[in-house]
């Protein structure tokens, strides 16, 4: 060292000049240090990249395993269509669409037998010989289409012939047979009557023969189909033909979804089901009631009129920046029923996990499922074909049909503190249905620490007995902070005997109820403390 400063000395250095040569040295082994973690970081990254192709290939793969094409389960049927024809001499074409839609594997076996019955039953009470076809104004061969597609969480398949109808007359003089009243049957809409087919040994057919007159079939058809958890809706116009709609659910959970935004409204929807993402560059766009789209007219629907929520709720904010950031409608539906969907924006495009929405509730009209984000919130999955044709069948109507909220309690806050999920669910209802907004806390120790940390409330309803730090607690931990001494604090709790009440009081609760409560009591305290 002194041989150092020495030399330094000698030659003209200076502890500076030395202490700067450190340094240098420093920044030097710094930058090497960083090139090796930029390096690093580029490898992670290469890593992550690869291993989401991995997990999409195997996703692929996987989704492959499950699923067969359609055309896999209609092989058999045109033969079936050919044997027919030979031996009931009509002329019927086969036409099968959407050979390509996968179909989850364990439904194909179930599958096969319901849409066997249904040709069958096309070909016999549906299609007219050809004689009767001409004199109708029809081509002599008939169609029968076999259709299938994904559509959002279900699968879709058509079965549709452009026969005859379903004859709703003799399905009445059937019902008739079975002791059922003129008067009864004059209270039944169409959809009623026609539903009658898939009871067990109901036919028309005044004969028995191979295709018909034996009750067997169409009953067989919804059996099945419930024990997939599909169902079945028929469609049928006198003269001009009838079309089945089988839905069985989409059992992959795994979708491409859509994340939108509508008027605040914050919805997912399935990429499946849109047709295309049409620009809406006009003026006054929320006011149109309908958009001209490939040279045809369609419906627009504004969602926030048929998702409308009538209780007080949070704004749902978004992180990030959205990849659509102007008004464009969704085009959705099929050819006979086209529509547009009015969106805002669209944030993402993400493969997600489909959530069933377990509820003894039945969900509105659209609703399917629901899915979660990242950050743990749950975005409901809107089904938009079902949900323009709700719109156009009924109009808008309000999914949650509470009565309005009084403007009064629309801004105010309530914290709930218990530690029983339920009776937090119970107060917390309670309070919804007056038209408060409620927060909730599972302790004590966890109520002071969200209202320490930002969380602004105008009451608070506090259980006493709970982990970490009970009522008391509570009440001392607030009332000796400045900013929560005018906080009205009612304790609700077990706890029915004088002194605990007493105790309370002196120590700051603005009320006391003991459980069981009169929720008419408890909103018309709280009310008055606010």
């Amino acid at each position: 060292m002194f041989g150092d400063r020495r030399f330094c000395e000698k030659f003209g250095y200076s502890d500076l000049h030395l202490i700067s040569q450190e340094q240098i040295e420093s920044i030097v082994q710094l930058q090497e240090v960083t090139s090796d973690i930029d390096l690093g970081l580029q490898k992670m990254t290469q890593a992550v990249q690869d291993f989401n192709q991995t997990t999409r290939s195997l996703q692929k793969n996987v989704t492959t395993t499950q699923m067969q094409p359609f055309a896999d389960l209609v092989k058999p049927f045109p033969r079936l269509v050919r044997d027919l024809n030979l031996r009931w001499r009509k002329q019927v074409n086969l036409k099968i669409e959407g050979e390509s839609t996968l179909i989850d594997r364990t439904m194909i076996e179930t599958l096969n037998a319901p849409l066997m019955h249904l040709i069958r039953n096309g070909f016999a009470h549906g299609i007219e010989d050809s004689t009767t076809r001409i004199k109708a104004g029809k081509p002599p061969e008939a169609t029968i289409t076999l259709q299938a597609v994904n559509r959002g969480t279900e699968t879709l398949i058509t079965v549709k012939d452009d026969g005859n109808g379903i004859d709703t007359h003799k399905i009445c003089q059937r019902l008739r047979k079975m002791g059922i009243s003129d008067a009864e049957i004059a209270q039944m809409s169409t959809p009623e009557i026609i539903d009658y087919i898939f009871q067990p040994g109901f036919s028309t057919s005044e004969e028995v023969t191979e295709l018909a007159g034996r009750g067997v079939g169409m009953d067989v058809v919804k059996t099945s189909l419930e024990e997939i958890r599909g169902d079945i809706r028929v469609n049928s116009e006198p003269r001009k033909g009838t079309t089945f709609i089988i839905r069985v659910p989409f059992t992959l959970s795994i979708l491409r979804v859509m994340l939108i935004e509508s008027s605040g409204l914050i919805f997912a929807v399935p990429a499946n089901s849109v047709k295309e993402v049409f620009p809406l560059e006009v003026e006054g766009v929320n006011d149109l009631t309908e958009i001209t789209w490939q040279e045809e007219t369609v419906p627009l629907l504004h969602p926030e009129k048929s998702l409308r929520f009538n209780r007080p709720h949070k704004p749902f904010e978004m992180s990030g920046y959205p990849v659509i950031n102007k008004p464009i409608a969704l085009i959705v539906g099929s050819d006979n029923s086209l529509g547009a969907i009015h969106i805002d924006r669209v944030w993402s495009e993400p493969e997600v996990t489909v959530r069933p929405i377990e509820s003894p509730l039945p969900l509105p009209m659209g609703i399917i499922s629901s899915m979660m984000l990242g950050d743990g919130r749950v975005v409901p999955l809107v089904d938009p074909v079902q949900l323009l044709e709700d719109f156009l069948n009924k109009g808008s109507q309000p999914i949650s049909p509470t009565s309005q909220p009084s403007t009064e309690n629309t801004a105010k806050t309530i914290l709930v503190v218990d530690d029983s999920i339920n009776v937090r669910r119970y107060v917390t209802l309670t309070l919804e249905k007056a038209g408060y907004q409620v927060e909730q806390a599972k302790d004590g120790q966890d109520a002071v620490d969200k209202l320490v940390s930002g969380l602004v409330v105008d009451g608070v309803i506090c259980d006493i007995e709970m982990p970490r730090l009970d009522g008391y607690g509570v009440l001392e931990e607030l009332k000796t902070k400045s900013e929560f001494r005018s906080l009205p604090i009612a304790m609700l709790t077990s706890r029915s005997n004088e002194k605990h009440r007493k105790l309370a009081l002196n120590l700051g609760a603005a009320a006391y109820f003991s459980k069981p409560y009169n929720e008419q009591e408890l909103l018309q305290t709280l009310h008055s403390l606010l």
